[in-house]
């Protein structure tokens, strides 16, 4: 038998609760066994605490539905994964100064000094801590910024060019596609964006994407500075997330087919939540917290 090297996950005492080669867990797809114990937790957080997209009803958590019902799976899942990107970018520019850094100065288009990006930090429009510490930032359909940097005030950076009295707001656009020709491309030849975009690209498809629409020869975008329209400038007006951070790429892509299985109805927030935090008494006392603002008068688990 050919020796083969086996990525593990272990309880406390060391024993394997599940396995998969190495190979399949490095290029191809994670198994849901190896993935959700993994993510799930975080993810439960992203979908309560960032996105308002967890309810408690009858005794049991439930996602809110995304879209109609006879909307493709797959179509709902990039459209939930889009917002949970942008989560997932704020809490890496939180973790990691040197990603802010990068990100706030591909959304200002121009180089920063240090003590100017720790004046900044990085809110995403349409989450939920926004609404709640920074109200008049928050913009859950805003069609040009998904993040943006505010100081402590409140006040947003803004892009090069820009003058203290007047200017455009920095800040990023976040996509996430399996498709970015069928279900992205037709944004940036139809409109006119300001700000950069960060693409997510699930199947691998960036360099695709982008010997699109140069062939096309009809993107254009709005230069900030000479307020002119100009063809769009790969790796300046749109950026491949895994050249800037490939753990937000990873994690993401991680928590695709465990969404579209909670979309889908074949795995319930109830058992994701299980899984994540692998017994009752844990459960309770991470959720209790997390739905501190929620109607439910009691939590009963089973």
């Amino acid at each position: 038998m050919t020796n083969r090297l086996m990525v593990c996950l272990v309880d406390g005492d060391g024993n394997i609760l599940a396995s998969q080669p190495y190979d399949n867990f490095q290029y191809g797809q994670r198994s849901p066994e190896i993935v959700v114990p993994l993510r799930g937790e975080r993810l439960v957080e992203i979908l309560h605490n960032d996105l308002g997209k967890i309810t408690f009803e009858d005794n049991h958590f439930k996602l809110k539905r995304i879209l109609l019902s006879n909307v493709d799976v797959h179509v709902q899942a990039m459209i939930l994964l889009g917002k949970i990107a942008e989560a997932v970018i704020i809490r890496r520019c939180q973790e990691c100064p040197e990603l802010n850094r990068k990100l706030f100065q591909l959304a200002r288009r121009k180089k920063a000094r240090t003590n100017t990006v720790n004046r900044f930090q990085a809110i995403g429009t349409g989450l939920k801590p926004t609404e709640q510490k920074y109200p008049k930032r928050y913009n859950s359909s805003d069609p040009q910024r998904d993040i943006i940097w505010v100081d402590e005030t409140g006040q947003p950076a803004l892009m090069s060019g820009s003058t203290t009295i007047s200017g455009i707001e920095a800040g990023l656009q976040v996509k996430v596609s399996l498709h970015g020709i069928k279900y992205m491309v037709n944004d940036l030849l139809e409109n006119r964006y300001e700000v950069p975009m960060v693409y997510f690209p699930i199947n691998n498809d960036f360099e695709i994407v982008i010997d699109y629409l140069l062939r096309s020869g009809k993107a254009y975008m709005l230069d900030p500075q000479t307020q002119e329209y100009r063809g769009i400038i790969p790796g300046e007006d749109i950026v491949d997330i895994r050249a800037y951070d490939y753990d937000s790429f990873e994690e993401v892509k991680d928590y695709y087919p465990i969404i579209c299985d909670l979309i889908d109805g074949r795995i319930q927030i109830d058992e994701l939540v299980n899984i994540a935090y692998g017994h009752s008494s844990l459960k309770n006392a991470v959720l209790s917290t997390a739905l501190q603002n929620s109607n439910a008068s009691s939590i009963i688990t089973r």
